[in-house]
């Protein structure tokens, strides 16, 4: 069909996939590192793992709700941009706090918005080709996500084996940076970024 043709000729369309695939990029990465890292550098226990690792979780889906309404009011751009920015922020101190209470406080604060941007970028992929072909874009999406996150554990593990915890999260605050900086480059209809 013409519409399928023209989606994949539409910029701000590969734009999406762009900032989601990094996003995913950054998800399987974390959750690859951290849990190897807090069993092997500080010798938590499978049950303290999993505390941490479900923390991080538990605050993005409590976090979804709110954000998903932020973003309807303020607009894409001005929730998720700040958000992916927080996130690199989070990742890169996480860098000098990476033990004790310090350490479970910034899993939370990553946890933020590590799992609400998803029906964002879902929003504005939706936003952006209509209903005619939704189906069609948000499949292109996932499956181009998918194939950049396929290489990602094996990266951030491959950083953490060799050059420990410090270069896998200035892997992962790289691709929030990237994430942003590409996001706020996508043309955006003027419904997708304003108030609704």
């Amino acid at each position: 069909k013409e519409a399928t043709k023209s989606l994949l000729r539409n910029r701000a369309m590969w734009g999406i996939i762009a900032v989601r695939g990094l996003r995913a990029m950054c998800l399987v990465a974390l959750v690859t590192i951290l849990p190897l890292y807090l069993a092997n550098d500080l010798g938590m226990s499978p049950f303290l793992r999993g505390i941490h690792i479900g923390l991080l979780i538990a605050i993005g889906l409590i976090a979804k709700p709110m954000m998903g309404y932020l973003s309807d009011r303020l607009g894409r751009k001005q929730v998720l941009v700040p958000g992916l920015i927080w996130s690199c922020a989070v990742s890169l101190l996480l860098i000098a706090f990476s033990d004790g209470i310090a350490l479970t406080i910034l899993i939370a604060l990553l946890g933020l918005f590590l799992y609400p941007d998803q029906p964002i970028l879902t929003a504005a992929t939706l936003e952006i080709v209509g209903r005619e072909i939704a189906t069609t874009a948000l499949g292109i999406v996932a499956f181009f996500s998918f194939l950049m996150a396929a290489a990602s554990p094996l990266i951030a593990a491959g950083l953490y084996e060799s050059m420990g915890l410090s270069a896998a999260l200035y892997y992962v605050a790289a691709l929030f940076a990237a994430s942003a900086i590409i996001f706020v480059l996508v043309p955006l209809s003027a419904r997708t970024t304003s108030s609704t």
